[in-house]
């Protein structure tokens, strides 16, 4: 094929591309619905998955509550400190939230570390609990739950951390009757000795 040839060729296959863009942008979209029962007066958008089962959205929850441990992995024998954060949340979603400044506030410990301790919150809604960890039991979870009341109403939050959590668990042994296990039963198939 000659030099003139190609050129040709490849103008018109130019020719044609910009043919079909021109094309695309003319053609006409589609109509939006003007009317019907899709309840949003015709504006296609997002639509609720199933807005006829007669639930409603839910309430953004008017007093919030965290807590996290100020240490993840502690040793065994040492001070831990749980922060407790409580917010009163704006409904209107307007404004930031607010500290909940003096509330009391208790977590518990649960696992193998256990107790009971109280604080209360700062002017910026912030408690800090602290207490000396005793937890013989090394790389074993301890759920911490912290809670308080709000406008009459109990609220809480649960954290956790892990004492030493590089050992190797302790176990704890089984005691009384039935403390080991049976022997594993050996099953002889028939027509064997």
């Amino acid at each position: 094929m000659s030099a003139p040839a190609k050129r040709f060729a490849l103008l018109m296959v130019a020719f044609s591309i910009i043919a079909v863009v021109f094309v695309a942008c003319a053609a006409p979209t589609s109509p939006l619905p003007t009317g019907g029962n899709n309840g949003n007066g015709g504006v296609t958008g997002f639509h609720t998955p199933a807005p006829n089962n007669g639930q409603p959205t839910p309430a953004f929850p008017p007093f919030t509550i965290g807590a996290w441990p100020s240490n993840y992995s502690p040793g065994n024998n040492d001070t831990m400190t749980i922060y407790v954060l409580c917010r009163i949340q704006d409904q209107s979603m307007l404004k930031p939230a607010q500290p909940a400044a003096g509330l009391g506030v208790s977590i518990i410990l649960s696992g193998p570390a256990g107790g009971s301790y109280s604080g209360k919150t700062d002017n910026d809604g912030l408690a800090a609990i602290t207490f000396t960890l005793n937890d013989p039991n090394s790389g074993q979870p301890v759920t911490v739950t912290a809670s308080t009341t709000w406008n009459g109403q109990a609220y809480s939050a649960q954290t956790f951390f892990t004492p030493n959590p590089g050992a190797k668990p302790t176990a704890t042994p089984k005691s009384g009757p039935g403390g080991t296990p049976p022997p594993f039963p050996t099953v002889t198939p028939p027509g064997l000795p």
